[in-house]
């Protein structure tokens, strides 16, 4: 995605001198606090420790104790990350000491921020004229101030909204798509971004988070956009099974165009479990767990996948709704005004169909069910792809190389890649 740090980040170190080498990175979801220390290399961002501790009690959007339990259970997954960096025994290699780093980036999952998609459509008097590139700032800086004043009215049950970032998106000439208008003739231009929200108290319990730490808090990010910048394809789907609920992104021109969520997550499943065999819910998780593991008997397998066919096809139900709702969306958003005519070649709603490849992460991704329903999808009517559908985890991606984006180095193997991802994609803060 385009310069990441400016991307993802809503603050930035006002310290002189180089960006520090060693930076923890904390992600608060719902049921758990998962925290990575990592150092930045020539190669990539390499993992040297991680952690997980439970988050009951614990919440971004409480009050002091709650704040303070949230502390807790950071400092819990911190202890925990930074113990694997331990030195190795004598005689094995050379010494270095426990990795304690000051710095820190924390990722603020997508239930507690709210995106949506700006655009602007700019008649050129002079369309015989090249696009040059004081124009072309002079409509991003104007669309991104639009942006920002109409992200900070959002309302939503009486609270107020702060923006977060505001991300370039589609770029088109004449309906169009390019990547670089620069040079280009043409009698409109189409510009898009998407802006992220979040509610100015859940960033002050952030820096209390931070201080009870006592770590320099570096940047605050949008948990979907540091995940969306992970993504290995330029157009793409990516599916968030998180404990409270499922969050989707969609890609467009290696950019995020649009997000939704919704409160079937894997509490959803759990809750599901507990009443279809009359146990309490702690009961039901390790069931759940179990079930994902493929350490349940035959018979076991089956009893409890009888027991999730209504609650899948429900989960698969609100997919379709959210994914037709933003095809539709992503072909108003792109298309030129009405009253001009589009040059030859210029996008039209079929070539924006839905990309064929989706990405499942977050913990309750490894669900056995959610593959096999999710490729029943390209045969929904109201739904149309660019390509067969292709899904895969994002897990398995993590340490691919692709340009202008950090290489994750010893990323844990599935389904831990997954479980870890979002705290991982802290990454892409990180910058150079």
């Amino acid at each position: 995605m385009r310069t990441l740090v400016d991307s993802v980040a809503i603050r930035r170190s006002a310290r002189p001198g180089p960006r520090p080498r060693y930076l923890s990175l904390v992600d608060f979801g719902a049921d758990s606090v998962k925290a990575a220390v990592v150092r930045r290399e020539e190669g990539g961002v390499r993992l040297l420790g991680y952690g997980v501790a439970s988050a009951q009690g614990a919440d971004l959007t409480g009050g002091r104790a709650a704040v303070a339990a949230l502390v807790r259970a950071a400092d819990q997954a911190l202890v925990a990350a930074e113990d694997q960096t331990e030195p190795a025994p004598a005689g094995s290699g050379p010494a270095s000491g426990k990795i304690v780093p000051d710095d820190a980036i924390f990722g603020l999952p997508a239930r507690l921020t709210r995106g949506q998609s700006f655009s602007t459509h700019q008649s050129r008097p002079e369309g015989g004229a090249p696009i040059t590139a004081r124009e072309l700032k002079a409509a991003w800086g104007r669309l991104e101030r639009t942006a920002r004043e109409q992200l900070a009215r959002l309302d939503q049950e009486g609270n107020r909204w702060q923006p977060l970032a505001v991300v370039p998106g589609i770029t088109l000439v004449d309906g169009r798509q390019v990547t670089d208008p620069v040079g280009m003739k043409g009698q409109v231009l189409s510009l898009s971004v998407f802006g992220v929200a979040v509610w100015p108290s859940v960033l002050r319990a952030a820096t209390a988070v931070a201080k009870g730490l006592e770590v320099a808090l570096l940047d605050v990010a949008a948990g979907a956009q540091a995940l969306a910048a992970l993504v290995p394809q330029r157009e793409a789907i990516l599916i968030e099974i998180g404990w409270q609920g499922t969050s989707l992104s969609l890609i467009r021109n290696d950019a995020l165009v649009a997000t939704r969520s919704w409160g079937q997550g894997g509490a959803y499943f759990t809750d599901a479990l507990s009443e279809a065999f009359c146990c309490p819910a702690d009961e039901a998780e390790g069931l759940k767990r179990t079930y994902a593991g493929g350490a349940l008997s035959a018979r076991d397998s089956q009893l409890v996948a009888r027991a999730l066919a209504a609650p899948l096809a429900g989960w698969f139900e609100s997919l379709i709704g959210v994914l037709g709702q933003v095809a539709e969306d992503d072909v108003t958003r792109t298309m030129s005004p009405q009253g001009i005519d589009p040059a030859e070649g210029a996008a039209h709603p079929a070539d924006y169909a839905l990309p064929g490849h989706i990405y499942l992460t977050g913990g309750g991704s490894w669900l056995p069910g959610l593959a096999p329903a999710l490729a029943a999808i390209e045969m929904v009517p109201r739904l149309r792809f660019r390509r067969a559908v292709e899904i895969e985890s994002l897990g398995r991606n993590l340490g691919a190389r692709l340009p202008n984006r950090p290489v994750l180095l010893d990323v844990p193997a599935q389904p831990a890649s997954d479980l870890l991802a979002p705290v991982l994609s802290l990454a892409t803060c990180m910058g150079s």
